[in-house]
């Protein structure tokens, strides 16, 4: 049931983009960024901040206001024990129009969230869960087909993973990032 609820928003959220879509839209990301890990060992916890370096894609469509994305993340650390995490996901942009060369947006997004872990014990540890959270930025326009966005983004995640009696907890991700987007035009 919860499938079907969700192929039935997504179709809806989809379509509704297109009917509304001056643009459509395809982006490649880069982001560098830090995810927030409480560790709980024999009810000690400490906070650790885990940098993250990624990529991504992302498709959408915009109208004057309003852009909508599907996105799909995947940020690599350089912690040894993080060994990944991908988010899959949907944005929603407002769209304020300052100048005629750049956009100010600020954001919603929501999706799953899938973290792969080695503890100090060498086990693999994944996880799974939705996350929700907001993004702010500027989108600049270098051509009539090509925007230069630069922004940032804060995932909320509430991902526990409990094993040989240690307790992870992934509370959030903080990034900023640049992307490419290029455009092109559906009523042409």
């Amino acid at each position: 049931m919860k499938n079907r609820l969700k192929i039935m928003a997504l179709s809806l959220v989809l379509s509704t983009t297109a009917a509304m879509a001056a643009e459509s839209l395809i982006g490649i990301e880069g982001s560098y960024g830090k995810m927030s890990v409480d560790t709980e060992r024999s009810n000690v916890a400490t906070n650790d901040k885990v940098t993250l370096e990624g990529g991504g894609v992302k498709i959408g469509a915009q109208n004057d206001e309003f852009r909508l994305f599907l996105n799909a993340n995947y940020y690599g650390s350089t912690n040894d024990h993080y060994n990944h995490v991908e988010t899959y996901g949907v944005e929603l942009d407002y769209l304020m129009k300052p100048a005629t060369s750049f956009d100010i947006y600020i954001g919603v997004n929501g999706g799953m969230a899938n973290i792969e872990q080695i503890d100090d014990l060498n086990l693999k540890r994944t996880s799974s869960d939705p996350y929700y959270g907001a993004s702010l930025g500027v989108n600049m326009h270098v051509s009539k087909l090509i925007d230069l966005e630069l922004g940032g983004r804060m995932l909320f995640l509430d991902i526990s993973n409990t094993r040989n009696n240690v307790k992870y907890t992934y509370n959030s991700i903080a990034s900023a990032y640049a992307s490419v987007i290029f455009k092109f035009n559906m009523e042409e």
